[in-house]
């Protein structure tokens, strides 16, 4: 049975000590995270009561890996990706994406494998990236289970360009003509040669019924990760967050993950977590130990604390970074006179238009 963990703005709560040293202490420590880490950062999700899904901003069908040979649904979707990237582009890792780069920092981080396109986990300073061999040693902390909206690739060639640099046509709801194909092309023309028609270049996102460009490396990468070698560990504590877990592969993940992790660990504590404000369906008992239910960021507030003194120096250094403009600010933090203005509030959030700079006293 699944143990519900309540998060409040109280640090003193056993449950919450649990589940908190159950992550400082893993040693090969597994992350799966998913749109709800983004959400204070002004990226949607998509099931939420205010997410893409919805609100009708965005439909399933038009994420479906077919949407490019129907005119309509790619107009469509083109302009949606378009306008999300703008506000991917303008946002700030959250406290929790800096708690993924402070545990990375402690050591006993293993991997993070992120649902999101935002590439927020690379902005708060992660390795971030898909296996590109199948040594195994060079794969980066943070791996992109659905692709970014940071590249488009041409569907002829597979010559990859840079997003921002298509923004304007996307906008149009129009597809780019590939730079690669439309070079050669014009070389073909000086020759005489038959004219062919340029590929058309689309965003480097894993839609539903696609698979994965790099699904097979992808697959290694999990299972050496919940399975160890004969050199290293399992995987001995998973957390799952901000996440609704209705993805195949996600699910698949998950239960592989779980399953490494009781059998490396079968003692007390928690060794898989699930941490969402969301109920976690009953179908999930056997597979989660707790279940945190409350605010992501506060819990990321939570695991910064605790991860002591030691780490004040790399906070200082990212809450000065070119990308931090934003911070969630624990009631308990702030001095008894700011009670009232509260207005009965466990946190607030602060956001700037320029990066700012907090001392660590």
């Amino acid at each position: 049975m699944v143990v519900k963990v309540p998060l409040t703005h109280d640090t003193s709560s056993e449950a919450i000590s649990t589940v908190i040293s159950s992550i400082l202490e893993a040693q090969n420590l597994i992350i799966i995270c998913g749109a709800g880490i983004s959400v204070s950062a002004g990226i949607p999700d998509f099931r939420s009561s205010q997410g893409l899904f919805t609100t009708g901003v965005l439909s399933k069908d038009l994420l479906d890996a077919n949407v490019w040979k129907i005119p309509s649904e790619a107009a469509s979707l083109c302009k949606t990706l378009a306008q999300l990237y703008q506000k991917c582009s303008q946002a700030s890792p959250t406290p929790f994406h800096l708690a993924l780069k402070m545990l990375d920092e402690k050591g006993g981080l293993r991997r993070v494998y992120t649902q999101n396109i935002d590439l927020l986990e690379s902005k708060a300073g992660l390795s971030f990236g898909v296996p590109q061999t199948q040594d195994l040693k060079e794969t980066p902390r943070c791996i992109p289970l659905h692709g970014t909206l940071e590249t488009l690739a041409c569907i002829k060639c597979c010559h990859q360009s840079q997003l921002h640099l298509h923004i304007s046509t996307l906008m149009t709801g129009c597809l780019p003509l590939c730079p690669a194909c439309q070079q050669v092309e014009e070389e073909r023309q000086i020759m005489h040669k038959r004219p062919r028609t340029p590929g058309i270049l689309i965003p480097n996102i894993v839609l539903y019924g696609q698979t994965h460009p790099a699904g097979d490396l992808l697959g290694q990468c999990i299972a050496h990760d919940a399975n160890g070698d004969r050199k290293r560990v399992k995987a001995d504590v998973l957390l799952v967050a901000g996440t609704s877990l209705k993805i195949p592969g996600v699910i698949t993940a998950v239960h592989e993950f779980a399953q490494a992790v009781h059998v490396q660990n079968p003692g007390d504590g928690y060794k898989s977590i699930y941490l969402d404000q969301n109920p976690l369906p009953s179908k999930w008992d056997g597979v989660f130990d707790a279940w945190v239910s409350g605010d992501i960021q506060i819990f990321a507030q939570h695991l910064i604390r605790s991860l002591g003194p030691q780490s004040n120096h790399f906070v200082e250094d990212t809450i000065q970074s070119q990308y931090s403009t934003s911070i969630t600010i624990l009631a308990e933090d702030l001095p008894p006179e700011a009670a009232f203005f509260l207005k009965g509030r466990d946190h607030i959030m602060l956001h700037i238009r320029q990066p700012f700079y907090i001392p660590i006293l």
